[in-house]
């Protein structure tokens, strides 16, 4: 969960993924890089923002949908825009210059790249790239100076994660197997977070040719994916493929669980914090009971794909800040593994690096319509979870700490 708190003091007058009061008195320009709720914490329905949201095309639907009330800019993918900021502090004026990156996190995530006259900083917001968007970063010239960095799995405990290929190519196995060894048999998948797992329902319809039974509640974000219209189904007797586990922010549950014997029921979670010390020739998928499995998926980077980053970034990038902290002890261990990361003294990390570089499926940027109407109005209690991207999923969320994380 991000513990970013929402302001960079070399970039006074601009806010970054946190929107409540204090962080509103010292900004007029805001920036969200996705639509996560542990990143949009202070957005209200009923209390706009004091000025311009600048989100990504996906992300300018949900938002849209969410807070019809607020101004936003979609800000193209790749392309610079320039921004004069004044700022409510007393600040000189000053101009900055922004680009958007692609993060690979969930549809619609991008990182900041934010340039000044004596500031070059990129924030990542929650990433994991594929070799295409390491590519993006040295063809469009990003050296910055400072970066805040995504660090959920810093820890030598998280350095090997599969691809989200590999993942996903191992629970569409699981779900076959299972559909076709019995007529009765159906599947429960427990997706990490609500939205942010659409590559996945796309490719088990695809393979399986299985649609697939989510909530009503779910729907009104996924229905502005074009590469998705024909996934799913609102029958939740014949569905065999069930999205619609878990309790929602509504307080609906598995449609299925109480009708379903369990013998028939399969149910496979995709998580990322179970995965301890993971090894690259071993299985990342296990039983942990009968019909039920885990099968490692991350969206975030692991401690060897943050590496890999922040070579790419060197030697320019010297000041890295860290926007996952739970407290001054962790702090002070990811800085201490980072700083021995980047500088083995046997070369033995560079075997360990992982980035997502086997070729994967993305859901690419013009299928998602950005069409949506924005007149109806929900309130917090009334939208999908969406949240962060271990099991536990912290839709419930309370205030994130406004502690900054300190430099390493």
């Amino acid at each position: 969960m991000s513990t970013f708190p929402g302001y960079i003091p070399e970039l006074p007058g601009i806010a970054i993924d946190r929107f409540d009061q204090p962080v509103r008195d010292r900004a007029k320009v805001f920036f969200l890089s996705h639509c996560h709720l542990d990143h949009m914490y202070g957005l209200a329905p009923n209390q706009p923002l004091p000025g311009t949201l600048y989100v990504s095309p996906h992300s300018a639907v949900i938002v849209g949908l969410r807070y019809p009330k607020q101004t936003v800019y979609r800000m193209p993918i790749r392309e610079r825009l320039n921004l004069s900021i004044t700022a409510p502090t007393g600040e000189s004026k000053y101009e900055l210059c922004v680009r958007t990156i692609p993060a690979e996190h969930c549809p619609g995530s991008v990182m900041f790249y934010f340039e000044t006259q004596t500031v070059r900083l990129l924030y990542t917001g929650d990433f994991r790239l594929s070799t295409e968007s390491m590519s993006v970063i040295e063809q469009d010239n990003i050296r910055p100076e400072i970066v805040y960095l995504d660090t959920t799995f810093l820890d030598r405990e998280y350095a090997f994660f599969p691809t989200r290929q590999q993942s996903m190519d191992r629970i569409i196995e699981l779900c076959s197997q299972w559909l076709d060894a019995d007529e009765r048999n159906i599947v429960s998948l427990w997706p990490p977070a609500t939205y942010g797992s659409e590559e996945l329902l796309h490719q088990l319809y695809t393979h399986l040719q299985q649609r697939i039974h989510i909530f009503s509640s779910q729907r009104e974000t996924y229905n502005h994916f074009e590469i998705l219209k024909d996934v799913f189904t609102d029958d939740p007797v014949r569905a065999r493929i069930h999205a619609c586990n878990g309790k929602t922010l509504q307080g609906e549950m598995s449609c299925r669980k109480m009708d379903a014997n369990t013998k028939y029921v399969l149910t496979v979670r995709p998580s990322a914090r179970k995965w301890r010390n993971l090894q690259r020739d071993e299985p990342f998928w296990m039983e942990s009971n009968k019909n039920l499995w885990f099968v490692c998926y991350s969206s975030h980077a692991s401690s060897s794909e943050l590496v890999e980053f922040i070579r790419i970034l060197q030697p320019e990038a010297r000041d890295i800040r860290f926007n996952v902290v739970e407290d001054e002890t962790d702090r002070t261990r990811k800085q201490q593994y980072l700083q021995a990361l980047l500088s083995p003294e046997d070369g033995s990390m560079d075997e360990e690096v992982n980035s997502e570089s086997e070729e994967m499926y993305t859901l690419p940027y013009n299928d998602f319509s950005t069409g949506a109407s924005t007149t109806n109005e929900r309130t917090t209690n009334e939208w999908p979870r969406s949240g962060s991207e271990d099991e536990s999923d912290d839709a419930s969320m309370t205030t994130p700490p406004i502690k900054m994380a300190k430099r390493c």
